[in-house]
């Protein structure tokens, strides 16, 4: 998500001060405290509250039916 835009010099990138600004703002987010914050607002909630925390790796590419992460299953 946070890759660079710069291209190649025979293929240069598209928007890339915006992409960077939009990078800076992902990297500087506090990911950590967030979930930390999270997990501490769910144990003092009122109502039962559960907070899952999953691997993200593959997630873009997993089938949200079936749960497949496979080449051949998805459409190029």
């Amino acid at each position: 998500m946070t890759r660079s835009a710069k291209g190649t010099v025979a293929n240069p990138g598209k928007n890339v001060k915006a992409k960077s600004g939009l990078n800076r703002s992902i990297l500087k987010q506090s990911w950590g405290m967030f979930r930390q914050r999270l997990t501490d607002k769910a144990n003092g909630a009122t109502t039962p509250v559960e907070v899952i925390f999953i691997n993200t790796a593959y997630t873009s590419m997993r089938c949200s039916k079936y749960g497949h992460t496979e080449q051949k299953n998805r459409m190029n």
